[in-house]
């Protein structure tokens, strides 16, 4: 398959992503990821784990690379994106202080995500 081409059947793809803001790359690889797979017609699943949980606390605009931007971008795509519930709870992190339509789940959304995707990728591990 070329990388213009899209997959022909709905592939599933879940990212999860580890890394906090401002560490390194990974946010942005990730979104990015989930936004060329959603282009190319793969349903994505995005999952917040660990300190990547801090991603989704990013809700004001800033003047430089924002990781709140980006993950809203993969939102307004219709991209699923949840957040570890134990490791929100751990960070203070609520729904009333996170990004808009970040839900905050439990571990076992993550292992349905597991189970369903035809692909698992992890991105700041």
């Amino acid at each position: 398959m070329t990388t213009d081409q899209t997959v022909t059947s709905s592939k599933i793809l879940t990212i999860v992503l580890i890394k906090g803001p401002y560490a390194s790359e990974a946010v942005d690889m990730a979104c990015k990821t989930a936004l060329k797979a959603k282009q190319k017609g793969y349903i994505v699943h995005f999952f917040l784990y660990l300190d990547g949980t801090w991603n989704a606390h990013l809700t004001g605009d800033k003047n430089y690379n924002n990781p709140g931007d980006w993950l809203r971008r993969v939102l307004r795509k219709q991209i699923e994106v949840k957040s570890c519930e134990r490791c929100s709870i751990a960070r203070d992190l609520t729904e009333k202080n996170i990004i808009d339509g970040i839900y905050i789940s439990g571990s076992s959304d993550l292992i349905d995500f597991f189970i369903e995707s035809d692909v698992v990728l992890t991105f700041g591990g």
